[in-house]
């Protein structure tokens, strides 16, 4: 009797301190729908690792080999080279700039609901010298780094950079270089209206897919994005994260990250702001000030949304706890751990976050066969597959 009890403690035990896993590697088509696997833009080389608990997927593009980490990103970056590539494609003979005065680019034989012209002074565009004054002082009040300059707000080069990246439906501070290039390169001609530069949105085909929303992000915040300076977004940012009871220490420091895009922050922060009066949200702000690399900043702007989402359509959040270096949200349930991750697998940082409580954790992918039996063992209950749920 005695060795069957010492048998089964030791199972037991075996079963709780189960080996950590390696990170595996799996092949392209095990991972990615065929839609994404390659296009007339992009190949997805064979094989994938994991890192972070996120895809890494190497790339071949026309302007070279590019590392994508997460599933999430890489759907935003194949986007981002469809329109980087035919915005490349402006400036043929086919093309022109209307050069009235600064105007906006003024396409011709665009595909009907592509793309609209500004067709803007800079007088409109900012829409009135209250606004154009305003956008001034909240600029030199900003510590956002990735603020745009004086000069840009003043030519009109960064409404109309703004204004495009909205038409497209794309980021307008993107860290994807090449749109990045191509987006400065229209915008400047854009508001300069300087014939030579000959440009216009002649291409037709192909563009519908483009002005297709990448995340959840709401239209009223997309306006936001192309109608404000980031400077204004972070000085209405501020006032939001104030009024939850976010510390200025906590603001300056979320501002001050490098890492973090305008467009992360103002997602962040409009998200936060959607939970009501839950407190600890300050949690959350810490946390994604600590943004070491822009992907780790778009794992925390695409954590917020989900979080936001649960809150929407699955019960309410009642506030925000820390589980190591982990933000964790409270409901009525119970702790709840939404991770936008593609593949999680048993390892000593997940054995710690696992170790600060138990509750419901979910994924956006999927989970290894031990790390989900190793969650149960510890009381987590493992959901799968969220992301469709809580887009």
């Amino acid at each position: 009797m005695l060795g069957l009890l010492l048998a089964a403690a030791f199972g037991a035990g075996a079963a709780i301190a189960a080996q950590y896993e390696r990170a595996p590697t799996f092949t392209a088509r095990e991972v990615l729908p065929s839609s994404l696997l390659n296009s007339p833009y992009y190949k997805v080389q064979n094989s994938v690792g994991v890192e972070n608990y996120q895809y890494v997927f190497n790339v071949d593009t026309q302007w070279g080999a590019f590392r994508i980490v997460g599933t999430t990103l890489l759907r935003v970056r194949a986007r981002e080279m469809q329109a980087a590539t035919k915005l490349a494609e402006i400036g043929g003979a086919g093309t022109l700039v209307d050069a009235a005065g600064a105007t906006a680019l003024k396409p011709l034989g665009t595909a009907k609901g592509l793309i609209t012209a500004p067709a803007k002074t800079i007088g409109d565009t900012v829409k009135g010298v209250g606004n154009f004054f305003g956008g001034i002082r909240a600029g030199m009040q900003a510590t956002d780094p990735r603020k745009e300059g004086l000069i840009a707000s003043v030519t009109g080069g960064a409404a109309a950079r703004r204004k495009l990246a909205f038409d497209l439906g794309v980021d307008p501070y993107t860290s994807f270089k090449p749109l990045d290039e191509q987006l400065t390169r229209l915008a400047t001609a854009s508001a300069i209206g300087n014939t030579g530069v000959n440009v216009g949105l002649s291409f037709v085909t192909g563009g519908a897919s483009i002005a297709i929303s990448a995340t959840s992000t709401s239209q009223k915040l997309r306006e936001a994005l192309r109608d404000k300076t980031a400077a204004q977004l972070e000085k209405q940012g501020r006032e939001f994260l104030t009024a939850m009871g976010v510390s200025e220490a906590a603001q300056d420091a979320f501002y001050a990250n490098p890492n973090l895009t305008p467009t992360d922050k103002a997602v962040i922060v409009v998200a936060l702001q959607t939970l009501g009066t839950v407190g600890g949200r300050e949690i959350y702000v810490q946390t994604a000030s600590g943004a070491s690399s822009i992907e780790m900043a778009f794992y925390y702007r695409r954590q917020s949304e989900l979080i936001a989402n649960y809150n929407k359509k699955v019960a309410p959040v009642t506030g925000f706890i820390q589980a190591g270096r982990a933000p964790m949200v409270q409901t009525a349930r119970g702790t709840v751990s939404i991770l936008p991750v593609d593949y999680l697998y048993w390892s000593a940082p997940i054995e710690s976050l696992a170790s600060d409580g138990r509750g419901d954790m979910w994924l956006t992918g999927k989970a290894s066969k031990i790390a989900t039996s190793q969650l149960a063992a510890r009381g987590w209950k493992l959901t799968p597959n969220v992301g469709k749920r809580l887009d």
